[in-house]
């Protein structure tokens, strides 16, 4: 009895789908898109971006930015054409903030070249204690021969 080919090759496409750097969302966390090319890229962007930002230095948070940029939060849609229109430092100072950190990030949607990331920040006071803390969705793409933020949108004001 000869055996239909097709439900091997049927088998063997998914499984090569189902592992490789496409845009699938999971249950499984994180590390399910470890393999996938945008993952360590997302983590350095986003390392860089939350260093930076504490270093209170513009030009080398702007770095971590494709530009134009997109912020969605509090109700806004901003686009953020150039390096001269950040300047959270002053706002943030003045309500008692000294630096932030991040207290999860999940990559949920991960292809070749892009990645979204769940975040939740929390800002802190001088003394350590909790400021704020808010979720966020931040996507990273690699565009002009680099890795860097394209969006953010989040609940912070």
């Amino acid at each position: 009895m000869k055996r239909d080919p097709a439900p091997a090759g049927l088998a063997a496409v998914l499984i090569i789908f189902l592992t490789s750097c496409a845009s699938l969302t999971t249950g499984g966390g994180d590390k399910a898109f470890a393999s996938c090319a945008a993952y360590a890229p997302a983590h350095q962007v986003t390392d860089d971006f939350m260093r930076t930002f504490n270093s209170r230095n513009p030009e080398a948070w702007a770095a971590t930015f494709h530009f134009p940029s997109v912020r969605i939060a509090s109700g806004n849609v901003r686009i953020i054409n150039s390096a001269a229109d950040l300047d959270p430092f002053g706002n943030l100072e003045a309500g008692g903030w000294h630096h932030s950190d991040w207290a999860k990030r999940e990559v949920v949607q991960c292809g070749p070249t892009k990645a979204h990331m769940l975040t939740t920040f929390v800002r802190y006071r001088a003394d350590g204690s909790v400021l704020s803390q808010f979720d966020s969705l931040y996507i990273v793409e690699f565009k002009n021969n680099r890795w860097a933020l394209t969006a953010r949108s989040s609940f912070a004001p």
